[in-house]
């Protein structure tokens, strides 16, 4: 599902949703070390998200690649949504990042255009997003979507927060000015839950 805010009034989804860990090896199969992280329930943080009511949406174009000066160039990304369990769901392999469709696009006109990616994933190792904790404000960062249009953005902060205290009602917003907010998971390891205690969180202003 794409959209657009055409005008009026955004409707609130009632309810919490939830983003899963942001790493794709199973807790059974977890080396327990760091750089090795896991998908499991106990890491989902809630989060609330706005939505817009069905008389209010039209098409619009999503991501297809993000390039990170330094990081990565031209990244697959995959529109998706919320799985079974009403998390968000991601790609497993860290090397594919996620766009949360039910927020806004690149070529909205309001709102953070969020993607997410896991850190690491067992056989695969570590992914692009696993360096965003290096971004520097300044560092540009472009989108292309999947009629070829391109959106520059210029990172402004880098956020290391505990997944306990994330106000992801704030980064999934679809008011505000367009922006585009990127996550991953990060900080300690911690084998006797199974997961990183911690989210890399970068905020980008849109340039173009």
């Amino acid at each position: 599902m794409r959209h657009r805010r055409s005008g009026g009034s955004a409707a609130i989804v009632a309810g919490l949703l939830l983003l899963a860990g942001c790493s794709a090896v199973p807790a059974e199969k977890s080396a327990g070390t760091p750089g090795i992280g896991v998908t499991a329930q106990k890491d989902a943080v809630p989060f609330e998200s706005a939505s817009i009511s069905l008389d209010e949406l039209v098409p619009t174009p999503a991501p297809r690649t993000i390039s990170i000066a330094g990081i990565v160039s031209a990244m697959p990304v995959e529109a998706h949504g919320l799985d079974e369990r009403g998390q968000m769901s991601l790609p497993r392999s860290p090397f594919v990042a996620g766009w949360y469709e039910y927020a806004s696009a690149p070529a909205d006109d309001s709102g953070a255009t969020v993607i997410a990616s896991h850190v690491d994933a067992l056989g695969e190792g570590l992914g692009p997003f696993s360096q965003l904790r290096e971004v520097a404000a300044g560092t540009q960062i472009e989108i292309v979507d999947e009629e070829g249009a391109r959106h520059t953005y210029r990172v402004v902060t880098v956020e290391r927060i505990s997944k306990e205290v994330v106000p992801w009602g704030e980064y999934f917003s679809t008011a505000g000015a367009p922006r585009l907010v990127l996550v991953t998971c990060g900080g300690e390891y911690d084998p006797a839950v199974g997961s990183y205690e911690d989210n890399y969180i970068v905020t980008a202003e849109k340039v173009s």
